[in-house]
């Protein structure tokens, strides 16, 4: 897949005002990441502290909240990680997508809003 960027707005658990950013579309990271004075400029708190893995295999620990994105007109609460500065530390992550339910055409490099989930296990218990 190749990268490509997307329209994302930022926002608090209790709505009013959105940053709108470009942000990475990352399939191989689990949650969304933004620069954390972004994130503690719109009021969103690290709830605790977690340890990541890097493309390259290094291992680096940072702040997770919570905050309200939306991207193509889907709207929800997602995890966000607090990461270091910079306008290329914005990621939208997997969890993100799954959580608004949006797939990847990466032939067009975009995000297509579907309207069915995904369940893991399909056979008998």
């Amino acid at each position: 897949m190749g990268i490509f960027s997307t329209t994302v707005l930022v926002g608090n658990l209790e709505g009013g005002y959105q940053e709108e950013l470009q942000a990475l579309v990352d399939t191989g990271a689990s949650d969304s990441m933004f620069p954390a004075s972004l994130l503690e400029y719109l009021h969103v708190h690290p709830r605790t502290r977690v340890d990541y893995v890097l493309a390259d295999g290094s291992e680096v620990t940072y702040g997770r909240g919570q905050a309200r994105l939306s991207i193509n007109d889907r709207d929800g609460i997602c995890p966000v990680i607090f990461g270091p500065e910079g306008d290329d530390n914005c990621l939208v992550g997997a969890t993100t997508l799954q959580i608004l339910m949006l797939t990847v055409d990466s032939t067009n490099e975009t995000l297509i809003p579907t309207n069915k989930g995904r369940l893991g296990y399909g056979g008998n218990l």
